[in-house]
C-alpha cells in the first residue's frame, strides 16, 4: 500500500507539471499580458552640473515615455570614451567633442558611436578671474596674468612663490589641455596648476574667494550656475585657429611637449552621442534623442533655480527634471509623439 501511494503522488505531480508546461506553451503562443521587460539604458556621468541636468531630464523622459530603466554611471572622460565605444554605456548627453576630437572622429568612422546632434548651443570654456580682480590690476589678456602684483595677489598658500590656478577636474581632458596651454603661454613659470578631484572642490576654489571678495584664477565654462551667479571677467586669449589647436592637442597628449602656440577654446555646440547598438535595442529612444535639444538658456535657468532653492542636481534628479519639464514644455513636447508626451505628463502629475 505504501508503494502504491507513493506512485500515485508521483503520478499526480507529473500530471500537474505536464499541465502547467502546456499552459505555458499556449500562453507563449497566444501572447502574454505581462509587460515587456526593456533593456536598461546607461548614461555617462562625468560629474558636472549641466550634464546632471541633462541626464535628469533624459532619465525621466526615457523611463516615463519608453519604459526603459535608466542608470547614470559615474566615470572619468577617458573611461567614458572606452565605455561608449564598447557599449558599456549607451548615451553621453554632452560629448564636448572639441576636447576629444580625434577619438570622436575615429570612433564615428569605425561605426562604434553616433553623434545625434546638439544638446545645447555653443558651450564656451575659458580662464576667469573675479571682475573686481580684473579691475584692480588691469587684467585684460593672458600676458597681464604675469604681472608680479597679480601673481602675488593669487599666491598659492602651499607655495607663495607662485600663484595658484584652479584647473578643471582630474580625469577631464580639459585638465591636460589647460596644462599644455599654460606651457605655451609661459604661465607655468608663474603659477602652480591645482588639479582637484571633484567639481565640488573646483567650485569651492572659485566660489569661496568670490564670496569673501578675495582673488582667484581658474578654468570654467557655461552654462553653469557658478558662472552665472557672480561677476567674472574672461581673460582674453589669442583667437582660436585650427593650426593653433593642433599644437595644443600635441601638448595635451605629451606633457614633455611645449606647444609652439596656444589659443582660446573654440565655442562649439555641445552634442549628444550614443553607442550604435542603441539603435537596435531602443530605436524609439534614439528617435527621441535625435530631436532632443535642451537649450543653453533653459539649462542655465534650471541651474539658477537649483542654486536659489538649494537643490542638489546631482542627487535630486526627479526635482530637477520636474522643474525643466514643467517650465519648458514648448521645447520637450517637440521631441516625441503624442503618446509619449501624454506618458510624460501623467508621470509628472503623479509626483
Amino acid at each position: 500500500m505504501e508503494l502504491t501511494d507513493t506512485y500515485k503522488r508521483k503520478w499526480k505531480l507529473w500530471m500537474m507539471l505536464t499541465a502547467l508546461a502546456a499552459i505555458a506553451v499556449i500562453g507563449a503562443a497566444c501572447g502574454s499580458d505581462e509587460p515587456e521587460v526593456k533593456a536598461t539604458i546607461n548614461l555617462s556621468d562625468t560629474q558636472f552640473e549641466s550634464l546632471w541636468i541633462n541626464n535628469a531630464v533624459a532619465e525621466f523622459v526615457i523611463e516615463a515615455a519608453y519604459g526603459n530603466p535608466v542608470e547614470a554611471i559615474q566615470m572619468t572622460t577617458p573611461i567614458m570614451q572606452t565605455s561608449l565605444a564598447n557599449g558599456d554605456i549607451d548615451i553621453n548627453m554632452e560629448l564636448w567633442q572639441q576636447n576629444i576630437i580625434d577619438w570622436h572622429d575615429e570612433e564615428i568612422a569605425n561605426g562604434t558611436i553616433e553623434n545625434l546632434g546638439m544638446t545645447y548651443e555653443g558651450g564656451p570654456q575659458f580662464f576667469i578671474v573675479p571682475t573686481y580682480t580684473a579691475e584692480e590690476f588691469g587684467i585684460v589678456t593672458i600676458e597681464d596674468m604675469k604681472k608680479p602684483e597679480v601673481v602675488a595677489a593669487l599666491a598659492d598658500p602651499e607655495d607663495p612663490s607662485k600663484g595658484a590656478f584652479i584647473n578643471c577636474v582630474s580625469g577631464w581632458q580639459c585638465a591636460e589641455i589647460n596644462r599644455a596651454k599654460f606651457q605655451a603661454y609661459g604661465l607655468d613659470e608663474f603659477y602652480n596648476i591645482i588639479t582637484l578631484g571633484s567639481t565640488g572642490a573646483m567650485d569651492a576654489g572659485l566660489q569661496g574667494p568670490q564670496i569673501a571678495k578675495q582673488h582667484t584664477f581658474g578654468y570654467y565654462w557655461a552654462p553653469t550656475s557658478l558662472y552665472g551667479s557672480y561677476d567674472w571677467t574672461i581673460v582674453e586669449e589669442p583667437a582660436y585657429t585650427a593650426a593653433c589647436w593642433d599644437e595644443v592637442i600635441i601638448g595635451r597628449d605629451d606633457a614633455s611637449y611645449t606647444p609652439a602656440e596656444a589659443c582660446a577654446y573654440e565655442s562649439l555646440p555641445i552634442d549628444k552621442g550614443i553607442n550604435t547598438g542603441l539603435r537596435e535595442t531602443a530605436p524609439d529612444v534614439v528617435a527621441m534623442l535625435e530631436k532632443m535639444m535642451v537649450g543653453i538658456s533653459p539649462i542655465s535657468k534650471t541651474a539658477a533655480w537649483a542654486l536659489e532653492n538649494d537643490v542638489d542636481v546631482s542627487a535630486d534628479k526627479i526635482a530637477t527634471a520636474k522643474y525643466y519639464l514643467e517650465n519648458f514644455e514648448d521645447s520637450w513636447t517637440q521631441w516625441m509623439d503624442d503618446d509619449a508626451v501624454k506618458a510624460v505628463k501623467e508621470a509628472l502629475a503623479a509626483l
